[in-house]
């Protein structure tokens, strides 16, 4: 039985072999992004390095499939094609291939390794990461895996984090565990918070006074590692929580809410839209452009309403309304 499905991306420079029914119509979305020519020395070349080690079946709307059988069942080329965009010179493209096959075969190996029903033996490669519900639906959905919805217009997976990738954990091998899904999110959430995770405070001017924003950076864990910020990081959290945007997996914008400023949130929203929307757009992995009140450990999505001329106004969720309220 195949213990882990791996969705990556991959990409050398050679020639597709007889016998395999490859398509080169650019994927919808990526139009603009990459020219045909291009696309196809990325299939041609995806095809040639994969076929060292696998059988391949098909190529299809940007999808190498693999023939039945195997410890893989297809490579998608969807991050692979924007990472090559953002490589302009493609004299770089080589180097940088080799290092991603190094990691990427590395953590094939390693996955062959773990015994999957030995819980105690792959605890520490628990973790997990936050994806757009719309993409993993486009991704073929997430009935085989292990999730839970934390913000709005997202889903939570649970993953393994192998050298070089991250490994989404099937349903069939968690629930060989026997374990509650509480405890495994939760002990994955210890392991994410134990990562090196840069925290970046400054103060902005804004009109009227100032405000403080905090930056969480780390390429694989700061969205993750925010899911748990009052565990991580409690001087974030305000007595009112804090307001959060998650634009992509590596950034996270965090404002502090308190009864001393408890109009900072509205300042911040206004102050970094902008910014959050470009981040999220820009990156390979979005995670959602909407801010969130993050308050006794739950994630409240927060209205937002952009009018003709551009005035940003923001609805506080109800609870903090409530907040406000007392104050008063």
């Amino acid at each position: 039985m195949r213990f882990f499905l791996i969705v990556l991306t991959i990409l050398l420079f050679a020639y597709p072999s007889p016998g395999q029914t490859i398509e080169y119509s650019i994927p919808e979305g990526y139009e603009k992004e990459i020219n045909r020519k291009d696309y196809r020395s990325i299939v041609d070349a995806a095809v040639s390095v994969i076929s060292r080690r696998y059988q391949i079946e098909s190529v299809r709307r940007g999808t190498v499939q693999l023939k039945r059988g195997q410890d893989m069942q297809a490579f998608n080329l969807d991050n692979l094609v924007r990472k090559c965009v953002n490589t302009p010179d493609k004299r770089q493209w080589e180097s940088v291939i080799r290092e991603h096959f190094e990691n990427l075969f590395a953590a094939v190996d390693e996955q062959q390794k773990i015994n999957p029903a030995d819980f105690e033996s792959i605890r520490k490669y628990l973790t997990l990461r936050i994806y757009a519900q719309e993409y993993l639906a486009q991704q073929g959905g997430t009935a085989g895996f292990v999730v839970r919805n934390d913000l709005e217009g997202t889903s939570t997976m649970l993953m393994l984090d192998l050298p070089g990738a991250f490994v989404p954990v099937e349903k069939t091998v968690f629930d060989g565990w026997q374990k509650g899904q509480s405890e495994v999110f939760a002990i994955a959430q210890r392991n994410v918070n134990a990562q090196k995770v840069e925290k970046v405070t400054q103060t902005f001017a804004v009109n009227p006074g100032e405000i403080q924003i905090t930056f969480l950076g780390n390429e694989d864990y700061a969205a993750s590692y925010a899911l748990d910020l009052a565990g991580n990081s409690p001087e974030l959290v305000g007595e009112w929580g804090a307001v959060l945007a998650m634009p992509n997996k590596g950034l996270v914008n965090v404002c502090q809410v308190s009864p001393r400023q408890p109009l900072d949130f509205v300042k911040f929203i206004q102050y970094t839209q902008a910014a959050v929307q470009r981040f999220h757009a820009q990156h390979p992995q979005p995670i959602s452009d909407q801010y969130f009140w993050y308050y006794g450990g739950k994630f409240t999505r927060i209205n937002v309403l952009t009018d003709k001329e551009g005035n940003v106004n923001v609805i506080a969720p109800v609870a903090l309304g409530m907040l406000m309220s007392e104050k008063k």
